[in-house]
Parts: structure tokens; sequence; C-alpha cells
């Protein structure tokens, strides 16, 4: 029979025993004071001061964290902008004709092998162990430098005459003038490129010094047929010279370069100014005197061409007195020379 009372109260047969439970426990809530409206109010202010102190607390603890992670990202950042700088000197020389090195630099010292210009990515601090393993490596390799080069001779073809002597990092060859190269270009038709003096990078200083020692003044050799047979090397080892000052020293070239070109083209705007100020203040003297000349023809007008005549009085001829002799003395007297 259970189940044939809940069908029938389903159907709302049975609401008003319903009623009659519901009217009571509303009465017994109404009797019990835990439920009154002054208490849930107090409760519901402590729980909002406690959950303002605890975000406060939250709040404290998120500008620390982030004070330190700022500290954290500045000192990042200067690692990155010093390496950045590095590989900037680096991409300059890269840029430049005649300029040749290896793919992987990290036995030289270089923090990063990438050439040309890529996206930068972001690089990870370095530990101190392998900061010191970069320093010795910087601090072992030895420059040697080349006061000739032979007449059309490529980096690559340098790297590969030295190469069987020891480990070569990067190469760097200037390039003659442009002027000189548009000049052959023009007469001769030859587009090769040629270079005046370079710098080679060795893995070993002693191993530069004893290369230059050996090769300097001696015919690079090898095959008859080639035309660099006949040639001599002349290279010299550069004690306490590292690649780092080859790129500082290039920089500082380059930038006193462009200051010598902007102060020339400041000096030659300067001279275009003054020059049409006094074209323009030589305009208006001209005017003001036109200007003038206008004014006294316009004043004078027909009184040029006017021509008057006078009648002229006759001569008269006047009898006077003598002067008496007293009046002499006394003139005389007056205006006579003490």
């Amino acid at each position: 029979m259970p189940s044939s009372a809940k069908d029938q109260d389903l159907f709302g047969l049975n609401n008003d025993s319903e009623d009659e439970n519901n009217v009571s426990l509303d009465e017994e809530e109404e009797k019990d004071t835990r439920f009154s409206k002054s208490k849930l109010q107090k409760s519901s202010f402590n729980d909002s001061d406690a959950s303002s102190d605890e975000s406060e607390d939250e709040d404290d603890k998120e500008d620390r964290n982030e004070e330190e992670g700022s500290e954290l990202e500045n000192e990042e950042d200067n690692r990155e902008s010093e390496e950045e700088s590095e590989e900037e000197r680096q991409e300059e020389l890269s840029d430049m004709e005649g300029y040749d090195a290896p793919t992987d630099l990290t036995e030289f010292g270089v923090m990063s092998s990438k050439k040309g210009k890529e996206k930068k990515k972001k690089i990870k601090s370095l530990t101190p162990e392998e900061l010191e393993k970069f320093e010795k490596a910087r601090k072992k390799t030895g420059v040697c430098y080349l006061s000739r080069i032979p007449l059309f001779m490529p980096p690559s073809r340098v790297r590969e005459l030295l190469k069987k002597y020891a480990d070569i990092g990067r190469i760097y060859l200037v390039p003659e003038d442009q002027k000189i190269t548009t000049r052959r270009k023009k007469y001769t038709k030859n587009n090769r490129r040629n270079y005046i003096e370079g710098w080679v990078e060795f893995k070993d200083k002693k191993q530069a010094k004893a290369v230059a020692e050996h090769l300097n003044m001696r015919e690079i050799g090898g095959k008859r047929k080639s035309r660099y047979y006949a040639e001599m090397w002349n290279i010299k080892y550069l004690p306490k010279f590292k690649w780092h000052h080859l790129t500082e020293q290039m920089a500082h070239e380059k930038q006193a370069r462009q200051q010598r070109l902007r102060n020339e083209i400041a000096q030659a705007n300067r001279e275009n100014k003054t020059y049409i100020q006094n074209v323009e203040k030589a305009k208006m003297l001209e005017n003001m005197k036109e200007k003038k000349r206008k004014r006294n023809n316009n004043d004078e007008g027909p009184s040029e061409n006017i021509k008057r005549t006078f009648e002229q009085r006759n001569k008269v001829n006047r009898e006077v007195a003598p002067v008496d002799e007293s009046v002499k003395g006394l003139l005389g007297s007056i205006f006579s020379k003490k």
C-alpha cells in the first residue's frame, strides 16, 4: 500500500497534511533564534572582513613576488642586452664583405653561433661553470694580421690555405675602395672582389704565433698552376689582441664616419641657409633702392624739362662819403693789435 499512497500524493490528494507540516516547521524556525536577521547580518560582515584580510595578504604576497620577479627580469635583461650587443657586432661584420666564420664558434669563446639576421630567441642565463669555460676559451684565442692579401683571394681560400696549420675561427678581410672597384668593373669588366688587408682568429694563440713566424715572407705554394703559387705571405701575430677589440674598433670607426657625415651635412645646410638669407637680403635692398628711385622721379616730375628765365637788374654805382679821421682813429684803436 505504500506505493498507492505515493501515487495519491503525486496527484495532490493529501496536500492538507503536507501544508500542516510546513506550517509547523515555519513556526519552529521563527522560534529558533539562530536564524534571526541580525545574527545573519553580523556573520556576513565578519565573513566579508575575514575574506578582505585574506585578499590583502594575498595581494601583498603577489606584490612581493612581482618585485622579486621584476628584479630577476632586469638582471636577465642586462645579460641579454650584453649578449645582444655582441651579436649585433658579429652581425655587422657578417653583413660586410670579406667576413667568414664556421657555424660553431663555442670553442672560440662566442656565446651564440648564429649567422645572419634571424629572429632573436630568449637566451638562458649561463651557469658560472659555462661562463668560466667561455672566458678561458676567449683568452686562449689569438689573432694574426695579414698586411697584404693576394689579388682576388676570397676569405674561403684563405681558410683553406691556413686550416692545415691550425684551427681557424673567424676571418675578416677589408675590401678595397668602392671607387676603384667601380672603375675596374667599368673598364675591365671584372666583377671579382679584391681585398686589401685582413685578420684571422686562431683557437690557440701559441699556434697562431708559431704559424705567423713560420709563414711570414714565404711563398704560398701549392699547385704550380694555381694563381697564388708565387704569392708571399705577409702575416704577423698580434699579442694581447682579441677579436672583440676588432669589432669594437670597427664599430667606433663606423660611428666616427657617421658623425663626420652628419657634421658635413650640417655645415652644408648652414652654408646654404646663409647664402639664401644673403640673396633675400640683396633682393630686399635692391627693391628698396628701386622704390626710392621711383619716388624721387615722381617728386621731381616735369621740373626737369621746364626752363625758367629771370629779368636781370642793371648795375647800380653809388658814391659813398669818405670817413672822417676821428672815426678812423677810433676804429683803429679798437681793432688795432696790441
